[in-house]
């Protein structure tokens, strides 16, 4: 790797710096700061409910005391089989709290990689919810030897459901997730492992990607001297529009742990749909809206979306995949904003390079390492060839 200053220091925003300090911290800590700071503030907008700050620490507490009274240790894998709903970020924070690793399953993902996942990553109890149809999956997981207890938080906790939902059976190794009281908290270290988040890769089942209370804070520091520095999605102003899936790192480190840290308010949807993503923006004001390509896509062919109000929008991103420079392009006449991205992986928590605010750099960039990254670019043809 090239030393330091790098080439592409000189391409920096004002004010950023590459060489920042950071402070791994684990995610526990983190949570609990917040809660502390933002108690009366609105942490998620969920079925046109609110959850503040203060109430979600309760929540998450309870959370825990839930697991450990069902016998979760530090170290132990507990999966979460969950859409976005609010269970998932009470899960995962008391899942931190009790320095244990969360192995985040999809509600998209078939049996056999459902049966690869348990199985690799040693998860033995599952947190999920009475939705159709992840509890019948959950207890068929259950029945198979797979699991030793699932945990089931009910879907009109928090607010009136949607969706079908499935009765709680009363079956050995199966218990509603609420109520216990709050415990003395193991202690838990930067460099636990917090999270086995499984990814793609390029061939066979899905791998895990070990990552670490200390990666993902110091993501979380990242971000924050690269969009602080710019003056983009300040601290405790903003609300969030969260339908990509928290099971996914982009939406879990960028929007989940970043957002909550920084005491703004998530309006969590289970799941994209245009006319409710409209609405947040038009009535309930969104300020920035993270999204993939296909969302994009969608608004930009969705009839009448030139009469429609994107004023609130501040800051807007595209990641997960290449966007295509016609649908950026029709956006920023849209809106008048040009749409954020960059480059990441699941490995590393996803920070790794992401476009300057101000920049007019050719479409299809994916912009510059990241305070605290070293990359390198390399020949197709020679990867031994800087």
């Amino acid at each position: 790797m090239t030393q330091r200053p790098f080439a592409w220091e000189k391409s920096y925003p004002p004010g950023v710096r590459w060489d920042i300090t950071i402070t791994p911290t684990t995610i526990a800590a983190s949570f609990d700061a917040a809660v502390a700071e933002h108690a009366p503030r609105p942490a998620i907008d969920f079925r046109d409910g609110k959850i503040t700050y203060g109430q979600l620490g309760r929540e998450v507490d309870r959370a825990g005391a839930a697991l450990l009274a069902n016998g979760i240790e530090p170290g132990d894998a507990v999966a979460l089989y969950l859409p976005n709903v609010p269970w998932h970020p009470i899960a995962f924070f008391a899942t931190m709290k009790l320095g244990a690793k969360v192995v985040h399953l999809s509600p998209l993902d078939a049996e056999r990689t459902l049966r690869h996942k348990l199985t690799d990553s040693g998860a033995r109890t599952m947190v999920t919810t009475n939705m159709a149809p992840l509890l019948p999956m959950a207890l068929k997981l259950l029945d198979a030897g797979l699991l030793d207890r699932v945990l089931v938080g009910e879907d009109d906790r928090f607010g009136a459901s949607p969706h079908p939902a499935e009765s709680i059976p009363d079956l050995a190794g199966v218990c509603r997730f609420v109520d216990a009281s709050p415990p003395h908290w193991p202690q838990v270290q930067p460099s636990d492992i917090a999270l086995l988040q499984y990814t793609g890769g390029t061939t066979g089942l899905p791998k895990g990607a070990l990552l670490t209370h200390a990666n993902m804070t110091s993501a979380l520091q990242m971000y924050e001297e690269w969009y602080g520095r710019q003056g983009v999605v300040r601290k405790g102003t903003e609300r969030i529009i969260c339908a990509l899936p928290l099971f996914h790192i982009y939406a879990l480190t960028t929007i989940l742990l970043r957002q909550l840290v920084i005491g703004n308010e998530i309006l969590l949807r289970t799941r994209f749909d245009i006319e409710t993503t409209l609405r947040d923006i038009e009535h309930k004001r969104a300020t920035s809206f993270p999204g993939v390509p296909t969302m994009w896509i969608a608004l930009a062919n969705y009839s009448g979306i030139e009469t429609r109000d994107f004023s609130s929008l501040e800051w807007c991103s595209s990641g997960g995949a290449p966007l295509p420079v016609e649908v950026q392009q029709r956006f920023e006449r849209l809106t008048g904003h040009r749409l954020g991205g960059g480059w990441g992986m699941t490995e590393t928590c996803p920070a790794g390079t992401l476009i300057p605010i101000a920049s007019r750099t050719k479409s299809g960039t994916i912009g510059l390492p990241i305070p605290g990254v070293e990359l390198g670019v390399v020949a197709l043809d020679d990867p031994t060839r800087a």
